[in-house]
């Protein structure tokens, strides 16, 4: 009896504590099991923010397509959500016989986002000259448009759109182009980088490409007698009286060589007034034609584009207010580089590209009847220089530009796009 109360008094003894133990090993296993659950969400978290970094908010660098450039090209090749790119300039220019100039040319970022398959935003947003206090600095938006992708023969566009014409408008960043510049036929005949309202198409079709926008016109109160970049509205409150139709084809089917042309075509008068007492403008039927070739082989690099705009009512307009204006407008360039490293160091990532550049521009090419013409807009520009590509997204470019009716430049620029 005595060894019986003995067990189990033992018994009784021993039990709370073998309880305690399977509790414990009970919690450890579940704090096991939390800890794993943890582990799992950990690395599914730094996953999502590997794959934000290399192919979400910053996408790596592709090639430019559908009328932009490199950088804001990105957003076409995410499959959801938000892209961020950009590129910059800044100039240093030695100006013969004038003042030097320093100047943070652009600062540009690019927002798009895609919401699903077929619908795109896309987006430039630029800050020219460091500030907008001063020295005519501005904070603009270059281009602001929503796509519909429906194949890729036919696809959308509406919004504040870049005017498809010539070989700068749409790609403008700075390691599209050899030199520091941009063409000053590209600049006052297509007056880049030239934007408008509007809507239209584009697509490939077979081994060509095109793009067609019905945009508001320029505004000819703008015209003078150094071109037409005056009359861009870029978006602001546009003067949507009169509107031009804007159409590009391209043949694109070697690989490296764009060979092409583009047209717009409209009224550029707005039914404003001038002059004083105010006379109403004529209408300015303003036709823009220019002809392009790109091609690209191996270390080499061409381009040449010609181009031509004609204003009807030029002498009625120099009559409401003494302007200056031309009929006709011609301009016309060509350059060539090639990428020397490719022969010291085969296979080298970087590139350094000496080239030259040829420029006739005259816009008071042909007048009106009674309108004196001004020698000084009839320019031919020499341009030799260095373009060195460090790595595909970094351009350093120096060169010299020798002008026939204008001051000599000496230009040094650095350039980047991401």
């Amino acid at each position: 009896m005595t060894n019986r109360l003995s067990i189990l008094a033992a018994v009784a003894t021993i039990a709370p504590t073998l309880c305690a133990q399977e509790t414990v090993e009970e919690r450890l296993q579940r704090l096991e099991a939390q800890n794993r659950a943890l582990q799992e969400r950990m690395s599914a978290l730094s996953t999502d923010f590997e794959r934000m970094d290399l192919g979400g908010l910053v996408p790596p660098l592709g090639d430019a397509k559908r009328g932009v450039g490199q950088g804001a090209a990105k957003v076409y090749d995410v499959q959801q959500g938000l892209s961020i790119g950009g590129y910059g300039e800044y100039l240093f220019q030695q100006r013969s016989g004038r003042t030097d100039l320093a100047d943070a040319l652009r600062t540009v970022l690019y927002f798009g986002y895609k919401f699903d398959e077929r619908w795109v935003f896309n987006s430039e947003i630029e800050v020219e000259h460091g500030t907008t206090a001063a020295n005519s600095g501005e904070v603009s938006l270059e281009f602001g448009y929503l796509d519909y992708l429906a194949s890729d023969a036919f696809n959308l566009r509406g919004g504040t759109l870049l005017s498809p014409m010539g070989l700068i408008n749409e790609l403008h960043e700075p390691t599209a182009f050899l030199p520091a510049s941009r063409p000053q036929t590209e600049t006052r005949i297509i007056p880049s980088t030239w934007r408008e309202i509007g809507f239209g198409a584009y697509g490939d079709v077979g081994d060509f490409s095109y793009r067609s926008y019905l945009l508001t016109s320029l505004d000819g109160d703008g015209f003078g007698a150094s071109g037409l970049r005056g009359g861009r509205q870029k978006g602001s409150r546009a003067e949507a009286d009169d509107w031009s139709l804007v159409t590009r084809v391209d043949y694109v089917g070697l690989a490296g060589l764009v060979v092409g042309g583009s047209f717009s075509y409209g009224d550029s008068g707005q039914d404003n007034l001038r002059g004083t007492p105010p006379v109403r403008i004529p209408d300015l039927r303003t036709a823009i034609l220019e002809a392009h070739v790109d091609y690209r082989t191996g270390p080499w690099q061409l381009r040449a584009l010609w181009a031509q705009a004609t204003v009807q009512d030029a002498d009625e307009f120099n009559a409401a207010a003494g302007g200056s204006l031309a009929s006709r407008m011609v301009g016309y360039y060509g350059e060539i580089g090639c990428d020397v490293l490719r022969w010291l160091s085969a296979g080298a990532s970087a590139q350094l590209t000496p080239f030259i550049r040829y420029e006739q521009i005259d816009t008071q090419d042909r007048m009106p009847v009674g309108t004196p013409r001004d020698d000084d807009q009839q320019d031919e520009i020499w341009t030799v220089g260095l373009n060195f590509k460090p790595i595909r997204q970094v351009v350093v470019k120096l060169d010299f530009e020798r002008w026939s009716d204008d001051f000599d430049r000496f230009n040094v620029l650095c350039g980047y796009v991401f």
